[in-house]
């Protein structure tokens, strides 16, 4: 903030700083938030094969939603409140576990088909998705600076996607797995709007848990055949090692790293770290097979990512305003 030029910087000093130790740790928590998403792609890409997508999700829903009681109970914040939530609040969840589902077997559906770099630029497209939901279910107008780095994004991402090339982008020519999940990032850019028009006043770990739960029984009804012949005692540690990490790291823990810097900094810049999704994964990749990635995919990183840091200068001048 501009500190310096407030002749009583002396005596806001203290405060000043607290700020800044406390905005930081919010950017450090935002980063390990991204982070945490973004190695869901390759993770997710290399188990997707060994099950269903609907067991896989069925399974992570399960542990997640196991890890968010558990922490109800020790937290004393027990869900059930008199005889448990009324028919109006167990269709809000089912509603909002329905919007969850879709997302993630899209998710592993998509990884069948398509790259996880290229899946993780579609995921950029979520908050512009999000900011048109909440035009029309909330009546949320955004600012024309948040949309100039929601269109910078999105040309990042389409090139990633496209390949950077002119005549796929001409011929819509999209991957199989790319479609699938554009479905997804869909139902999931609707979670949030949803979440606000629906808040009740109740505490976002008990609506987490019961989306949570909610959701597990539609994936049980849903994948109920593909659950049941999975072949549970066949699989690697390794994969089953993958789904805890991605139930709890990527959903647990992310929950709190999202409320505790949602607190603490703009709206604006929270959404920034979601472009740094490609950059991460595809660092991820890199790493993991050795090999210096394309030139077209490093440019669409670079777009996408400076989006971020457009977001991130537009928020700041936003504050010292």
């Amino acid at each position: 903030m501009s500190v310096r030029s407030n002749p009583e910087a002396s005596t806001l000093s203290p405060n000043s700083d607290n700020q800044t130790s406390n905005n930081r740790t919010a950017h450090g928590a935002m980063l390990l938030f991204i982070f945490f998403v973004s190695t869901s792609f390759p993770v997710g890409s290399a188990i997707t094969h060994a099950l269903d997508p609907s067991a896989l999700t069925f399974l992570r829903f399960v542990i997640a939603s196991g890890a968010f009681g558990l922490l109800l109970l020790v937290k004393k914040q027990w869900p059930w409140q008199g005889s448990g939530p009324g028919p109006l609040l167990l269709l809000k969840y089912f509603w909002l576990g329905f919007l969850l589902v879709v997302f993630f077997i899209t998710m592993f559906e998509g990884l069948r088909w398509g790259s996880a770099v290229n899946l993780g630029a579609v995921f950029t497209l979520i908050p512009m998705m999000t900011a048109v939901i909440a035009f029309f279910l909330l009546g949320q107008r955004a600012t024309l600076r948040l949309w100039v780095g929601l269109i910078i994004a999105a040309l990042g991402a389409i090139w990633i996607v496209f390949g950077g090339s002119i005549e796929n982008l001409l011929n819509f020519s999209l991957g199989k797995g790319e479609l699938i999940f554009l479905v997804g990032c869909f139902s999931y850019s609707a979670y949030s709007p949803f979440v606000r028009k629906y808040h009740g006043g109740e505490n976002l770990l008990v609506l987490t848990f019961w989306t949570l739960v909610a959701g597990m029984i539609l994936l049980g009804i849903y994948g109920f055949d593909d659950i049941q012949t999975s072949p549970w005692g066949q699989l690697d540690w390794s994969i089953y090692a993958a789904i805890v990490y991605l139930a709890l790291c990527n959903t647990a823990l992310t929950f709190y790293l999202l409320k505790f810097a949602s607190f603490r900094l703009p709206a604006a810049k929270v959404m920034a770290y979601t472009f740094l999704t490609p950059a991460i994964v595809l660092v991820i990749q890199s790493v993991l097979a050795g090999s210096v990635p394309d030139v077209e995919l490093i440019i669409g990183v670079i777009i996408t990512a400076s989006a971020m840091i457009f977001l991130q200068r537009s928020a700041d001048r936003s504050d010292d305003t």
